[in-house]
């Protein structure tokens, strides 16, 4: 313990006499003298190491191409309401990250833990660089060292790339040799349409279906591989297979570079030293589904010593224009593995297998039999009456694998370059009789991490909770998808921006996110336009309002969760450009054109009002942007567009005699609400609104994919949560509950149940939207007003109608911010997580409990009408709406309620 040292100064002593005393009390104690006099340091346990450390997003990761990375980590502290007052960060080339020669922030006052932008040296192409961090909180204590961390860069400039495009055949290989033992080895590819790398008989990384769909003559995606274990010194292998893809065609670029231990380099890359072949893969498409003949098979082909002299030498094909790009982002990958519930055997001959689950990826076969026999894969998401598949709604997509045995005993086989979207497998053709462990069902999506969990008393919820988070994660691939199983699958912007908020609560979007509003800038014309799907092959080249509104909004949204200004600062002049777009199309200061409008709804919308209020919406979104970034000047411009368009919308659309906008639909009176439209001269919307739900349509909704996204929050926001919930558990037509008590294990396109060839995905998640109102009513996990990056939280769950308890959690930038309420009738409990250095406001209702007092581990912090200080980390409290309102600091909270 250091000691209190206490200098007792008369009048008389000179400034010199002080000067030596405190000499003195340097020499006397040996320890360091900080801001003040009292050498006393703070009690009680300091800061904790950080944790969870992200580069670019991402955990360790491979190939980053951008020179000015940002760094995350998670602030952990024993304490209750402590901050971040400092930090220090160093990089550097060693796996300690002891010397910081890269780059040593120094001890930086700042509260900052994510966003944190590298200001060290230039970085260089295909590195490794360590880094670590420490921090202190308000008091000065210091923490230890996170963990070190590390990311290695790709290769930064086109000159870096030295091998060219190769193809012909979709087996490729080369053989090399290196002199020494191999230190460091990293492999480069980009292997068009997909790709699967091997090095020695082994397969390289876990990922599949690589790299990410992209407009090709935009951005070409490389994935950076550590091979370090792979290679060794003497005889190497290198093997590369190659499926059509999106691409539709087959193209490789390759480049290893390795570090011998002698402090030597060299380099094997893709040319036409390379030879090649036709494998066992005879056929692949994305809709159609993958051919093998096993008998085809060449083992040894990826290993040193095979005999390839018969095989011809590589030829260099056309490359793609795109730019290099490195994929920083969640890769493709086999993420589950799933047993079949039962099988049937309908017909003689046929056997179908349910998976129990509708979900994207593949079947992985087991067999054993005669060389030649081969055995066809069906893959459908409903069944006939008869048991067999009903396969109407693929419509062209052939949805089938085939594979061919070679007669040498069990094999086991799964396609590489292709997926589809199913819960029923087809079997015939099998030699025997199969077993249920002759199927396994392999979940395959981008693996973004889930960090979001919600759980409610009321069971429907909780089906809904399931539906949505299988929809949405089996369709991610590498792109947002509208579906996973019929001839389409694209990146339809509608769908993507309407189910952006609830993914970011379930998934770790950010790196995927990133991705994919680059891919959006990619097919953005010198006009500004944008197309509707992304990348562009389905719908048309002018994206309809609803669809194109997914750039800015999107980027918006980054913004408000992640707290990513670097995505306003990059994506601005596209996102100026696309607005200024609209406003060229605007007439009498609306915009009106409309391709799909309030996509599916029960009562259609006019698609011009649809139009009209993403046009405002998207320039108030410019406003704002403007000013985050530091121009002003547009941020005036746009604020005065969206005031002469909220003014035109009302002249437009309003109807004085009814109290309705347009048509008086449940969309068309939703939009303008939610934006607070409707100035004092525009009355009566809310309560039409209100009636249409509740007396007309026995509180239904009759929206589409558009009115459904805002209708549940802005609900919640004129005090009719029990009208919302009324909504949620609905279990008939028209309703998410319709979806599950009639099978759905994943959304569906259409709020009925629809037989039938044309629009009948059963794995459609674009009305998944309403998974962020579970998150931010029912458990009440919402961002504070006016904040980002969950910096300033929200707690304010919704205690409704029969609902006796609910919980939910997400992992944000800065930590788990969670809630879990429960009440009885005297009583509500709500226990709360909130990040280190984040605040939050935790909003308990008292529903009509008197004589209220809450406590807090124990401590009473509300009683006799007023704030009760004790508590740690509590910083105050008031009664204000019928609820008790507590500021707290982070840590983890377990307030009570109660009363008579």
């Amino acid at each position: 313990m250091t000691p209190c040292i206490r200098f007792r100064l008369k009048t008389h002593l000179t400034l010199g006499l002080l000067a030596f005393t405190l000499i003195a009390a340097l020499a006397a104690f040996s320890a360091p003298l900080t801001a003040t006099l009292a050498l006393s340091a703070p009690e009680g346990p300091g800061p904790l190491a950080p944790t969870a450390l992200r580069c670019e997003y991402l955990e360790n990761p491979m190939g980053v191409d951008i020179p000015k990375p940002r760094f995350f980590w998670v602030v952990e502290h024993p304490e209750r309401g402590q901050v971040q007052s400092a930090c220090q960060i160093l990089v550097s080339t060693d796996p300690k990250a002891a010397a910081g020669d890269i780059w040593d922030s120094g001890k930086v006052a700042s509260a900052k833990s994510t966003q944190v932008v590298f200001a060290g040296k230039s970085l260089e192409s295909g590195r490794t660089y360590f880094w670590k961090v420490r921090t202190w909180d308000r008091d000065g204590r210091e923490s230890p060292w996170s963990d070190t961390a590390r990311f290695d860069t790709g290769l930064f400039n086109k000159s870096d790339w030295k091998g060219v495009w190769i193809g012909k055949k979709n087996q490729l290989r080369k053989e090399f040799s290196f002199k020494g033992r191999v230190k460091r080895a990293r492999a480069h590819i980009a292997g068009l349409g997909y790709y699967e790398l091997r090095l020695n008989g082994r397969k390289a990384g876990n990922h599949v279906l690589d790299p990410g769909w992209t407009t090709y003559d935009k951005h070409v995606l490389y994935v950076t591989y550590d091979i370090t274990s792979f290679v060794r010194e003497g005889a190497n292998a290198v093997a590369v297979t190659l499926g059509n893809g999106w691409y539709k065609s087959r193209a490789l670029l390759l480049q290893i570079n390795v570090e011998l231990e002698d402090g030597t380099t060299a380099s094997v890359v893709s040319d036409a030293s390379w030879k090649v072949a036709d494998g066992p893969i005879f056929e692949d498409s994305i809709y159609n589904g993958e051919s093998y003949d096993a008998r085809r098979e060449t083992p040894g082909w990826d290993r040193p010593g095979f005999d390839d002299k018969e095989w011809p030498a590589a030829e260099a094909v056309k490359a793609p224009t795109g730019v290099l790009s490195a994929q920083m982002m969640p890769a493709i990958q086999v993420t589950d593995t799933l047993v079949p519930l039962k099988m049937s055997n309908p017909q003689p001959g046929v056997y179908v297998f349910d998976m129990g689950q509708n979900f994207s990826g593949w079947a992985r076969l087991r067999v054993q039999g005669p060389q030649g026999t081969d055995v066809r894969l069906r893959f459908a998401e409903l069944l006939y009456d008869d048991g067999t598949l009903n396969r109407e709604n693929l419509r062209s997509a052939q949805a089938e694998d085939h594979y061919i045995l070679k007669g040498d005993g069990e094999e086991m086989w799964e396609p590489r370059f292709t997926y589809h979207g199913f819960r029923y497998v087809e079997v015939t053709g099998f030699p025997g009789t199969p077993k249920l462990d002759s199927v396994r069902g392999r979940v395959v999506h981008s693996a973004v991490e889930p960090i979001g969990s919600f759980a409610a008393s009321k069971d429907i919820l909780n089906g809904l909770q399931r539906i949505i988070t299988w929809g949405q994660k089996t369709n991610l691939h590498s792109i947002p998808t509208d579906c996973n199983q019929r001839d389409e699958r694209m990146g339809w912007m509608g769908d993507a921006q309407g189910t952006a908020e609830e993914a970011i609560l379930n998934f770790d979007m950010a790196a995927f996110y990133t991705n994919f509003v680059r891919d959006i800038r990619d097919v953005q014309d010198e006009k500004g336009r944008l197309s509707d799907t992304v990348p562009h092959i389905w719908g048309g080249e002018n994206a309809d309002p609803a669809w194109g509104t997914a750039y800015p909004l999107i980027c918006w949204y980054m913004y408000q969760y992640y707290g990513d200004t670097r995505v306003l600062e990059e994506h601005y002049d596209g996102l100026r450009k696309y607005v200024e777009f609209l406003r060229s199309k605007a007439e009498g200061g609306l915009v009106k054109f409309s391709s799909y409008g309030d996509w599916v709804a029960v009562e259609k919308c006019p698609g011009a009002i649809v139009s009209s209020f993403y046009y405002y919406y998207d320039v108030k979104i410019m406003a704002d942007a403007a000013r985050v970034v530091g121009k002003t000047q547009d941020a005036a411009l746009y604020d005065k567009l969206a005031a002469d368009i909220r003014t035109a919308f009302n002249k437009e659309y309003y109807n004085p005699k009814t109290g309705d906008y347009a048509d008086g639909t449940q969309t068309a009176n939703t939009l303008p609400l939610f934006l607070g439209i409707p100035t004092e001269k525009e009355g009566g919307t809310w309560g039409r609104l209100f009636d249409d739900i509740v007396y007309k349509h026995n509180s239904h909704l009759t929206t589409g994919i558009v009115g459904t996204k805002y209708i549940m929050e802005l609900l919640t926001r004129n005090d009719a949560s029990d009208l919302a919930y009324d909504i949620a558990i609905k279990t008939d037509y028209p309703s998410w509950g319709y979806m599950i008590v009639n099978g759905a294990t994943t959304l569906w396109e259409l709020w009925q149940k629809r037989e039938g060839p044309s629009m009948n995905s059963h794995n459609h998640p674009m009305f998944g939207s309403v998974g962020s109102w579970l998150y931010k009513a029912l458990a009440g996990i919402n961002l504070a007003p006016g904040t980002t990056g969950f910096e300033k939280i929200l707690i304010q769950p919704q205690t409704v109608r029969d609902l006796m308890h609910a919980s939910g959690s997400t992992r944000t930038v800065r930590g788990e911010v969670a809630c879990a309420w429960s009440r009885t009738e005297r009583t509500i409990r709500v226990e709360v997580t909130i990040p280190g250095g984040s605040e939050a406001e935790v909003v308990i209702p008292k529903l009509n409990i008197r004589n209220i007092k809450v406590s807090e581990g124990g401590k009473t912090i509300w009683g006799s009408d007023k704030f009760i200080v004790g508590a740690a980390g509590v910083t105050g409290a008031v009664d204000k709406d019928n609820a008790i309102r507590i500021k707290t600091g982070g840590g983890h909270y377990v307030f009570v309620l109660e009363g008579e």
